[in-house]
């Protein structure tokens, strides 16, 4: 991977906050956007593949409950 300068970042977070409209207090967005955009534009110059989170569905952890058997409660003793 290419070295990506702090300058570089700096000048890319700029271009990316003056047009989304220079909003207030947004700094970190567009610091971290730049980051990411300039890593993966040195990752595809160099050949290499992004390295792209892999989402799950919250839907993909949740087991069948048909297969899940009841626990059997133990009866309390009443007076």
């Amino acid at each position: 991977m290419t070295d990506i300068s702090e300058d570089d970042i700096r000048l890319r977070a700029y271009a990316l906050w003056e047009a989304d409209g220079r909003p207030d207090g947004s700094h970190d967005v567009h610091w971290l956007q730049a980051l990411r955009e300039l890593t993966e534009e040195a990752n595809a110059a160099a050949g290499e593949m992004p390295q792209v989170p892999v989402k799950t569905s919250k839907l993909s952890v949740v087991k069948n409950e048909s297969s899940i058997e009841p626990i059997p409660r133990k009866r309390s003793k009443t007076a």
